[in-house]
């Protein structure tokens, strides 16, 4: 991975679209990590484990850390609603899992995500808090 934060931007959110993709194939019925948040809050299911595919998943706080077969890591928050959120501090663990230099500061991770939002591919429901667009 290069030291470009808009390129570990984008490795962050194709890791996520990987996790999501995980979550509905392996917990069908819509609603995604949503519903997964769901499930736990409800005790449905634990705290941490496996969804499948290797991927392992611990809920925390006001979300959940997934980590893929590879040792990636993917940390969202969720907002009301079940949004997914992230912020450059969870794109720089991200990166951090898969590299073992950290690249680009916060703040220029922040700008990358910032110019994604201005590409409409990108939304930043809260100050520093950002979602893949609908």
């Amino acid at each position: 991975m290069s030291s470009d934060p808009s390129r570990e931007v984008e490795a962050y959110l194709q890791a996520l679209s990987r996790v999501r993709s995980a979550v509905q194939r392996c917990h069908p019925g819509g609603g995604g990590m949503a519903r997964l948040l769901h499930l736990y809050r409800s005790r449905s299911i634990e705290k941490t484990g496996t969804i499948c595919e290797g991927l392992e998943y611990n809920f925390h706080g006001s979300g959940c850390i997934f980590v893929e077969a590879d040792g990636a890591e993917v940390d969202v928050d969720f907002l009301e609603g079940g949004l997914e959120v992230f912020d450059p501090w969870r794109v720089r663990r991200f990166a951090m899992s898969v590299e073992s230099e950290p690249s680009g500061s916060l703040e220029e991770i922040a700008v990358a995500c910032r110019s994604l939002v201005s590409q409409g591919r990108l939304t930043e429901p809260r100050s520093g808090w950002f979602s893949i667009a609908t």
